[in-house]
């Protein structure tokens, strides 16, 4: 019994686990090739307090010789939980704290949520609503609206392709102003989370790209967000394939290092409504 449409069940008869791997990977796509970097020591936690605690950790890393290649910055690095901007007090001068790392062949990854702060002044914001690429309500005549991280806020429609070219713009140097080539992304709370909607999630009722009911994309948000942020990354810099993606989903794999928190899966059936995702270029 499904919600929204017959169950596609696919079996796989490979005679080992390497043939069944085989299979899968025909069926869903191979893997992009991660740079070695992706495979290295990554240092994350909530949350690093300005640009002071950064050098200061670095610095540690060197004084007891242990080798990293990647710190991670959680939300509090943001203007007010705003993605895509910095905190003005807390890092003034983000280039140059990436390019201090840099100097030492490390990376920073920053995270980046499909939840977006509901507010007129914040760019993000305003673009988003003025150009009709948020979720709409159940009756299709409004933006849907629900509490996140920043409060009260907006999502993205990633099953919209106008929304996936806007977003992966958004990683643009003169639209991510202070970051630089080796600044890279973590993507959370997509599966997605709402904490004021029902199972702490989207209503499956509201609406998306093409009038689709949320029950129907539930298990596609996240990945297509993936391939919008990763796509975004292309753009940017010629080849850049790496994203540091936080999610695991069953599909072309887009992110060099995934995590075990989310299973995403695009059926079949929804062939018809979106297009294929793209498979990543090696860099």
């Amino acid at each position: 019994m499904t919600e929204s449409s017959p169950l596609d069940v696919i079996f796989m008869t490979g005679a080992n686990a390497a043939a069944v791997h085989g299979e899968y990977l025909a069926l869903s796509g191979f893997p992009t090739l991660p740079p070695l970097f992706a495979m290295a020591y990554h240092q994350c936690r909530w949350n690093y307090n300005d640009e002071a605690d950064v050098r200061a950790v670095d610095a540690k890393f060197d004084e007891h010789e242990i080798p990293y290649d990647v710190l991670w910055l959680d939300i509090e690095h943001t203007d007010g939980k705003r993605y895509f901007t910095w905190d003005k007090v807390k890092f003034p001068t983000p280039d140059k704290m990436l390019d201090n790392l840099a100097t030492k062949h490390r990376k920073m990854v920053t995270i980046i949520d499909p939840h977006i702060k509901e507010d007129s002044e914040y760019r993000v914001s305003a673009e988003a609503t003025k150009q009709g690429l948020l979720v709409k309500n159940a009756e299709g005549t409004g933006d849907f609206g629900g509490w996140c991280w920043p409060g009260q806020s907006n999502w993205i429609d990633f099953t919209d392709p106008k929304a996936r070219a806007w977003w992966a713009a958004q990683f643009a140097f003169d639209q991510y102003l202070g970051s630089t080539p080796t600044l890279f992304t973590w993507n959370d709370m997509n599966e997605p989370s709402v904490f004021t909607g029902p199972e702490i999630t989207m209503p499956k009722t509201v609406q998306h790209h093409g009038g689709l009911e949320h029950r129907i994309v539930h298990n596609a948000y996240g990945m297509l967000q993936h391939r919008a942020t990763h796509e975004g990354h292309l753009h940017r810099l010629a080849n850049q394939a790496p994203v540091v993606a936080q999610g695991a989903k069953l599909g072309p794999k887009l992110a060099p290092t995934q995590g075990r928190r989310r299973g995403h899966f695009c059926p079949p059936f929804l062939a018809r409504h979106l297009p294929p995702p793209c498979l990543g270029r090696a860099p």
